[in-house]
């Protein structure tokens, strides 16, 4: 019989264990940057833009000059000359002068603001506007996206690929960001065989290993794959001995239950400088999760079963990897929906419950703001993968509630 943690508990106690623990700080090109964590905070070096520029294809003037503008009576402006993109203006404006100037044009010395074209008529050497401007209208001032000195990007945070743009936009070439985490992953087990082996009956082809190192290169670590390890305690504590030197993470999928030839919680309990923390969390699937370190190092013990595996992953591994790289364990927003459940669920209660699901759309409920998507359970055992090949994302039922009926307003997570 496991003495589990809640899944909060389990969670705390992995992070909590990882404080202090980052991976090293290297030096990449921000082209190369994309989901990378920050190391350092990025100052901006410049003013952004460093000019005052256009955002309309028109004329640049003085607004002071076109108060009172109208149809029937324009402001008629001297036409100084035309900007070039690209290119400095052909010297400042005066009061009473306009320049013609094209979207992202360099607004002159003088001038404050853009009348659009269409507002706007050349009369032999003048320019007529019908339409007053006020002071910056359609113009982009310097310094407007960020001024010299303020922090762009914090560290601490993944880069995006608006980040790239703007990091280019100010001549910053290279990063300092953390490393990816090195994660070695065993997939256990007599009856496991490589994919590409034909199964003889009574064995089955790795699924784990190239899951987890597939979810592995999504979280922003290294993955490490070597392979299957036979139910032997000696066999699996040498090979993990073995990948200690090299490894930020270890994973072990397989073993990790209460069965007589489960040996993963006593190789982790019997390495060098460590042991198990805790074994089994109060939910379903996933529940014979081991979690225990060595020399600071830490390990998984997840479960042979696919479903059970991948969410072990999802709420206790990516976490772990997100502290290793300088980041917050869980982001501030993740992708979800509202949907109400197509029929009625029951639950034991005393664990969270993570409960596959297809979405698609149905009838309105005809209750105000409430939209029409449907979550319909994905019914199947934690060694079923389908559950959630099949499925669209997954919800939570609390620990303290023994079911939900059909109507009910669930949030979605989307894998």
């Amino acid at each position: 019989m496991l003495t589990v943690l809640t899944v909060r508990e389990a969670q705390r106690r992995i992070i909590n264990s990882l404080k202090g623990k980052l991976t090293e700080i290297e030096t990449i090109s921000v082209e190369k940057s994309l989901g990378r964590a920050v190391a350092k905070d990025v100052i901006a070096p410049y003013m952004l833009p460093p000019f005052a520029r256009s955002t309309m294809d028109g004329f640049a003037v003085r607004a002071a000059d076109t108060f009172g503008a109208s149809d029937s009576i324009p402001a008629l402006l001297k036409l100084k000359g035309n900007i070039l993109m690209g290119q400095e203006p052909p010297g400042s404006l005066e009061p009473g002068e306009a320049m013609e100037i094209p979207t992202g044009g360099m607004i002159p010395a003088g001038g404050d603001s853009v009348v659009m074209l269409e507002h706007c008529e050349i009369i032999g050497d003048q320019v007529a506007v019908y339409r007053p401007a006020a002071p910056f209208d359609n113009t982009i001032q310097v310094g407007d996206d960020f001024k010299k000195g303020e922090l762009v990007i914090p560290s601490g945070r993944s880069i995006r690929s608006q980040d790239i743009g703007i990091l280019s936009s100010m001549g910053v070439l290279q990063l300092k960001v953390y490393s990816r985490p090195r994660v070695v992953i065993f997939s256990t087990g007599d009856e496991i065989i490589p994919p590409w082996m034909e199964p003889k009956p009574g064995q089955i082809r790795d699924i784990n290993g190239s899951a987890l190192a597939a979810l592995t290169e999504e979280s922003g670590g290294i993955p490490d794959y070597r392979g299957i390890i036979k139910d032997d305690k000696i066999t699996l504590h040498q090979a993990v001995l073995e990948a200690l030197d090299e490894a930020d993470i270890v994973l072990i999928s397989g073993g990790s239950s209460v069965g007589t030839r489960d040996v993963a919680v006593k190789v982790i309990d019997e390495l060098p400088g460590g042991g198990v923390f805790f074994h089994g969390v109060s939910m379903k699937p996933g529940k014979p999760l081991i979690y225990g370190t060595s020399d600071s190092i830490p390990i998984f013990g997840l479960s042979g079963n696919p479903v059970s595996a991948l969410f072990s992953f999802l709420l206790f591994v990516r976490p772990a990897l997100r502290v290793m790289q300088g980041l917050s364990p869980f982001p501030p927003f993740v992708p979800y929906v509202e949907a109400r459940l197509d029929t009625n669920l029951s639950s034991p209660g005393g664990r969270e419950d993570y409960i596959r699901v297809s979405l698609y759309e149905g009838s309105n409920s005809g209750k105000e703001g409430d939209n029409n998507i449907r979550a319909r359970p994905i019914f199947g055992g934690a060694g079923l993968l389908s559950t959630m090949v099949k499925g669209d994302g997954y919800f939570i039922i609390p620990r303290d509630t023994e079911g939900l009926p059909e109507g009910e307003k669930v949030k979605v997570y989307i894998y």
